[in-house]
């Protein structure tokens, strides 16, 4: 971060008098909304900030404001994932474990090595989408392959979007309407899947926005 002279003239309008450099990937309202606090800081604090580290934080706790296109952001986040909860059948990991009569990690195991993924319920515990298995509850080989295209991920909820949302390189052989179909109801088509995978993946590297390489 860089600091511009704290002085000025009594009365005059303040500019800008605190920069920060946050990582390329901070969205524009993250960086505003850190910026306006940060300014705040300064002009509270002065120089002495510089010295004190945790007041600087403590301050900034209280000063961030989102604006107000990180709050629709923000928002609109929490109506999707509402959306996605409401029309995923969910089990629980206990669930899993009765139905298939396994060691108790046996569910852990699985979405350990990339066979599976879910989301923490309100309660803590993992729940997950129950498309990605078959009959006997076991995880279909083809949402591994799907889980080690997508690479490591933070946040699931843009994965589950995936599988919910209509794909345009997914349609049935048989629909004279050829309407798209969302990724969970066309895993019976592993070679299907993996093209619309190499596609999106294509879009991607063509607009630069290929995620970062996985550690």
């Amino acid at each position: 971060m860089a600091f511009s002279d704290f002085e000025g003239s009594p009365g005059a309008p303040r500019s800008e008098i605190l920069h920060v450099e946050l990582p390329a990937a901070t969205s524009p309202e993250v960086q505003r909304a850190a910026q306006i606090a940060l300014n705040k800081a300064v002009r509270i604090l002065g120089p002495a900030l510089l010295q004190d580290a945790d007041r600087l934080a403590a301050l900034i706790v209280g000063l961030a404001t989102p604006t107000s296109n990180l709050v629709k952001q923000r928002v609109e986040r929490r109506r999707v994932i509402s959306t996605l909860t409401v029309e995923t059948e969910w089990i629980s990991a206990l669930e899993l474990q009765e139905t298939v009569d396994g060691h108790p990690r046996v569910v852990a195991d699985w979405k350990r090595r990339g066979r599976i993924f879910g989301v923490t319920g309100p309660d803590g515990k993992d729940l997950f989408p129950a498309y990605q298995f078959d009959g006997a509850m076991r995880p279909l080989p083809v949402v591994a392959d799907i889980l080690k295209r997508f690479g490591p991920v933070s946040d699931p909820w843009p994965l589950i979007a995936w599988f919910h949302t209509p794909n345009m390189w997914l349609v049935r052989h048989d629909d004279r309407d050829r309407r798209y179909v969302a990724p969970k109801n066309f895993l019976h088509d592993a070679g299907a899947l993996r093209f619309a995978l190499q596609l999106r993946d294509r879009k991607a590297e063509a607009l630069d926005i290929r995620p970062p390489p996985a550690p």
